[in-house]
């Protein structure tokens, strides 16, 4: 069964107002000024506080976005997005400059091939798990007493499709339902993305080198040794 939307579809769950998109836009703006100022930060303070300052600004945007009610509009999301959008240019920029610096020069074309795998094969993976948490809570939060089994298959399968039955038979009742049930499961679902963001501030101090630490490595590196010439007479 397919989830009954995701976090970029245009909708608007105001009673009163016809249609908005998510700020997807802004959420892009913030990741570009955070990948173009990563290296920079990652230079004074090493990759490691990046990376972690990355996660916190990407949790706590998350965080703020599992507030959103049926009376928040694009306003509150023009507030969070952008905030999404800096912590990921931070986090994931940082992470993978300093997993692919790691490597040697014959291996960076190899480690450059397994991020981008990573990021073809993390997506989708992640689009079905959010999505069945999505999906999950909207059919657990869903009123549908006194509705036919036709009608309330129909609005369990889909978000449109329950939008438009309340319309069609009128009910205020059913499209206020279908309306909480869908913010309430992009609520949970942006819950569980901030509680992986926690996660990767964790793993992140855990795991990634300090600027302390990469120094030391950069100078351990040996340099170049010429071949001693010879001279005999």
């Amino acid at each position: 069964m397919a989830p009954p939307s995701s976090p970029q579809v245009t909708y608007d769950v105001r009673p009163t107002s016809r249609s908005a998109s998510l700020p997807t836009g802004r959420r892009g703006g913030g990741l570009a000024v955070g990948a173009s100022v990563a290296d920079r930060v990652a230079a004074r303070a090493g990759a490691k506080l990046t990376v972690a300052a990355g996660f916190v600004l990407l949790a706590t945007g998350l965080a703020l976005g599992a507030t959103t009610s049926m009376s928040s509009g694009t306003g509150f999301l023009s507030l969070w997005t952008p905030v999404v959008g800096l912590g990921m240019g931070f986090a994931l920029a940082t992470a993978s400059a300093t997993a692919l610096g790691t490597l040697s020069a014959e291996r960076a074309g190899v480690g450059s091939a397994v991020i981008q795998a990573v990021n073809k094969v993390g997506a989708p993976f992640a689009a079905a798990i959010l999505g069945s948490v999505l999906n999950a809570t909207y059919q657990g939060r869903l009123d549908l007493a006194g509705m036919p089994a036709r009608v309330a298959g129909a609005v369990r399968d889909s978000v449109f499709a329950g939008v438009a039955a309340a319309r069609q038979l009128g009910s205020v009742s059913l499209l206020h339902s279908v309306r909480a049930a869908f913010v309430d499961g992009m609520d949970v679902m942006l819950w569980v993305c901030a509680a992986i963001a926690v996660a990767g501030v964790v793993l992140g101090l855990i795991f990634l080198p300090g600027r302390t630490a990469a120094a030391a490595a950069t100078e351990a590196e040996p340099a170049p040794v010429e071949d001693d010439v010879v001279v005999r007479g």
